[in-house]
């Protein structure tokens, strides 16, 4: 083996992969939409989220889902 094949295996090789990732990585950087940054104006509707909703108001009867993260099966 050569110093030019040793080198194209160690080096160049891990390197071009290396490359090949970061490009992926950061191609959604560069191409995605701009994101809201604290201080600037928020011009979206309200929002609001539950981590645990309560579905039994919505239907009428009880809500019969267990489990989660109370760990009732």
């Amino acid at each position: 083996m050569s110093i030019l094949e040793t080198t194209l295996v160690f080096v160049v090789i891990p390197l071009a992969i290396c490359g090949v990732f970061a490009l992926v990585t950061l191609r959604s950087k560069f191409a995605g939409r701009p994101r809201y940054r604290p201080g600037q104006e928020w011009d979206h509707p309200a929002t609001w989220w539950s981590a645990n909703p309560v579905s039994a108001g919505t239907s009428g009867k009880p809500s019969t889902d267990r489990g989660g993260a109370r760990g009732n099966w």
